[in-house]
Protein backbone atom coordinates (compact mmCIF):
# COMPACT_ATOMS: atom_id res chain seq x y z
CA UNK A 1 0.00 0.00 0.00
CA UNK A 2 2.87 2.17 0.38
CA UNK A 3 3.85 1.98 -2.92
CA UNK A 4 0.72 2.82 -4.23
CA UNK A 5 0.40 6.00 -1.69
CA UNK A 6 3.67 7.25 -3.01
CA UNK A 7 2.82 6.90 -7.09
CA UNK A 8 -0.47 8.66 -5.90
CA UNK A 9 1.17 11.75 -4.53
CA UNK A 10 3.74 11.76 -7.24
CA UNK A 11 0.71 11.77 -9.39
CA UNK A 12 -0.95 14.49 -7.46
CA UNK A 13 2.36 16.41 -7.56
CA UNK A 14 2.71 16.21 -11.58
CA UNK A 15 -1.05 17.67 -12.05
CA UNK A 16 -0.61 20.57 -9.33
CA UNK A 17 2.81 21.38 -11.52
CA UNK A 18 1.22 21.11 -14.74
CA UNK A 19 -2.10 23.12 -13.69
CA UNK A 20 0.17 25.87 -12.05
CA UNK A 21 2.09 26.10 -15.15
CA UNK A 22 -0.87 26.09 -17.23
CA UNK A 23 -2.22 29.29 -15.03
CA UNK A 24 0.66 31.07 -14.86
CA UNK A 25 0.50 30.83 -18.85
CA UNK A 26 -2.46 32.12 -19.35
CA UNK A 27 -1.76 35.14 -16.57
CA UNK A 28 1.28 36.18 -18.16
CA UNK A 29 0.28 39.28 -20.70
CA UNK A 30 -2.28 40.13 -18.08
CA UNK A 31 0.44 40.60 -15.53
CA UNK A 32 3.06 41.76 -18.11
CA UNK A 33 0.44 44.67 -18.31
CA UNK A 34 -0.09 45.23 -15.08
CA UNK A 35 3.69 45.23 -13.97
CA UNK A 36 4.80 47.16 -17.02
CA UNK A 37 5.87 50.90 -16.54
CA UNK A 38 3.97 53.45 -17.39
CA UNK A 39 3.30 56.97 -18.40
CA UNK A 40 0.77 59.55 -18.29
CA UNK A 41 -0.69 60.97 -21.75
CA UNK A 42 -3.59 63.34 -21.82
CA UNK A 43 -6.89 62.81 -23.76
CA UNK A 44 -9.20 65.92 -24.95
CA UNK A 45 -13.18 65.61 -24.21
CA UNK A 46 -15.69 68.00 -24.87
CA UNK A 47 -16.72 69.74 -21.29
CA UNK A 48 -20.27 69.05 -20.08
CA UNK A 49 -21.76 71.94 -21.92
CA UNK A 50 -19.66 71.29 -25.63
CA UNK A 51 -18.17 74.50 -25.21
CA UNK A 52 -14.30 73.42 -25.03
CA UNK A 53 -11.86 70.59 -24.57
CA UNK A 54 -10.94 69.03 -20.90
CA UNK A 55 -7.25 67.41 -20.49
CA UNK A 56 -8.35 63.65 -19.16
CA UNK A 57 -5.34 62.15 -17.64
CA UNK A 58 -4.90 58.44 -18.75
CA UNK A 59 -1.85 56.42 -17.62
CA UNK A 60 -0.69 53.67 -20.10
CA UNK A 61 2.15 51.48 -20.65
CA UNK A 62 5.35 53.19 -21.74
CA UNK A 63 5.58 51.24 -25.20
CA UNK A 64 1.83 51.68 -25.89
CA UNK A 65 2.22 55.33 -26.13
CA UNK A 66 1.80 55.40 -29.88
CA UNK A 67 -0.09 58.07 -31.98
CA UNK A 68 -2.45 55.21 -33.17
CA UNK A 69 -3.14 54.03 -29.31
CA UNK A 70 -3.76 57.64 -27.93
CA UNK A 71 -6.68 58.17 -30.76
CA UNK A 72 -7.99 54.52 -30.15
CA UNK A 73 -8.27 55.80 -26.77
CA UNK A 74 -9.97 59.32 -27.71
CA UNK A 75 -12.75 57.12 -29.18
CA UNK A 76 -13.19 55.18 -26.27
CA UNK A 77 -14.59 58.35 -24.95
CA UNK A 78 -14.03 60.06 -21.35
CA UNK A 79 -13.87 58.30 -17.91
CA UNK A 80 -14.69 61.29 -16.29
CA UNK A 81 -18.62 61.29 -16.32
CA UNK A 82 -18.78 65.47 -16.63
CA UNK A 83 -17.37 64.71 -19.67
CA UNK A 84 -18.42 64.29 -23.31
CA UNK A 85 -17.37 62.03 -26.41
CA UNK A 86 -15.44 63.90 -29.06
CA UNK A 87 -15.42 61.44 -31.36
CA UNK A 88 -18.67 59.71 -33.02
CA UNK A 89 -19.39 56.07 -32.16
CA UNK A 90 -18.23 53.62 -34.39
CA UNK A 91 -15.43 56.29 -36.03
CA UNK A 92 -12.14 54.83 -36.04
CA UNK A 93 -8.41 55.82 -36.68
CA UNK A 94 -7.19 53.46 -39.70
CA UNK A 95 -3.77 54.93 -39.70
CA UNK A 96 -1.23 57.85 -38.60
CA UNK A 97 1.80 58.56 -40.42
CA UNK A 98 4.57 61.52 -38.77
CA UNK A 99 6.71 63.67 -41.60
CA UNK A 100 8.64 66.79 -40.74
CA UNK A 101 6.42 67.10 -37.44
CA UNK A 102 3.02 66.94 -39.13
CA UNK A 103 0.97 63.31 -38.45
CA UNK A 104 -1.50 62.43 -41.11
CA UNK A 105 -4.18 60.93 -39.63
CA UNK A 106 -6.65 58.95 -41.52
CA UNK A 107 -10.22 58.02 -40.19
CA UNK A 108 -12.86 56.04 -41.09
CA UNK A 109 -15.93 57.35 -42.66
CA UNK A 110 -18.22 57.26 -39.59
CA UNK A 111 -15.98 60.17 -38.37
CA UNK A 112 -18.21 62.19 -41.13
CA UNK A 113 -21.22 59.93 -41.58
CA UNK A 114 -21.92 59.90 -37.55
CA UNK A 115 -20.85 63.15 -36.70
CA UNK A 116 -23.75 65.61 -34.90
CA UNK A 117 -22.78 68.21 -36.88
CA UNK A 118 -22.75 72.33 -35.66
CA UNK A 119 -19.56 74.50 -35.99
CA UNK A 120 -18.29 73.95 -32.27
CA UNK A 121 -18.93 70.31 -32.43
CA UNK A 122 -16.57 70.01 -35.69
CA UNK A 123 -14.03 72.48 -33.93
CA UNK A 124 -13.88 70.13 -30.68
CA UNK A 125 -13.86 66.82 -32.58
CA UNK A 126 -10.46 68.24 -34.74
CA UNK A 127 -8.97 69.63 -32.52
CA UNK A 128 -9.47 67.40 -29.40
CA UNK A 129 -7.55 64.76 -32.26
CA UNK A 130 -4.92 67.61 -32.65
CA UNK A 131 -4.52 68.70 -28.97
CA UNK A 132 -4.35 64.77 -27.96
CA UNK A 133 -1.38 64.16 -30.93
CA UNK A 134 0.59 67.09 -30.41
CA UNK A 135 1.50 66.17 -27.02
CA UNK A 136 3.73 63.74 -28.71
CA UNK A 137 7.40 64.21 -29.42
CA UNK A 138 7.97 64.95 -32.81
CA UNK A 139 4.10 65.93 -33.88
CA UNK A 140 3.63 69.31 -34.49
CA UNK A 141 0.30 69.64 -36.57
CA UNK A 142 -2.12 67.48 -37.61
CA UNK A 143 -3.27 66.70 -41.17
CA UNK A 144 -7.04 65.14 -40.90
CA UNK A 145 -7.92 62.60 -43.61
CA UNK A 146 -11.20 60.62 -44.54
CA UNK A 147 -10.60 57.01 -45.41
CA UNK A 148 -7.26 57.75 -46.70
CA UNK A 149 -7.81 61.16 -49.27
CA UNK A 150 -7.54 64.61 -48.09
CA UNK A 151 -10.49 66.62 -47.13
CA UNK A 152 -11.87 70.45 -47.10
CA UNK A 153 -13.95 70.16 -44.30
CA UNK A 154 -15.31 67.09 -42.05
CA UNK A 155 -19.06 68.65 -41.84
CA UNK A 156 -18.77 72.23 -43.36
CA UNK A 157 -17.55 74.40 -41.03
CA UNK A 158 -13.85 74.05 -40.45
CA UNK A 159 -10.97 74.06 -43.04
CA UNK A 160 -8.86 70.97 -43.01
CA UNK A 161 -7.44 71.58 -46.46
CA UNK A 162 -3.91 72.19 -44.36
CA UNK A 163 -2.37 70.74 -41.24
CA UNK A 164 -3.97 72.28 -38.14
CA UNK A 165 -1.53 73.13 -35.27
CA UNK A 166 -3.02 72.99 -31.40
CA UNK A 167 -4.89 76.23 -30.49
CA UNK A 168 -5.54 76.73 -26.92
CA UNK A 169 -8.42 78.91 -27.56
CA UNK A 170 -10.66 75.63 -27.54
CA UNK A 171 -9.28 74.36 -24.12
CA UNK A 172 -11.07 75.14 -20.94
CA UNK A 173 -8.68 77.30 -19.20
Amino acid sequence: MTGLWRRGVVLLLLIGIVAAGWWGFRLQPALQELLAPRTTVWLYFSDAEAQYLVAEQRRLPVGDVTALRLLEELGRGPERPELLPTIPAGARPLGVTVDNGIARVSYSLELRTRHPGGSTGEILTVYSIVSTLTQLPGIEAVQLLLDGAEIDTLVGHLDLSNPLLPDSRFVAP
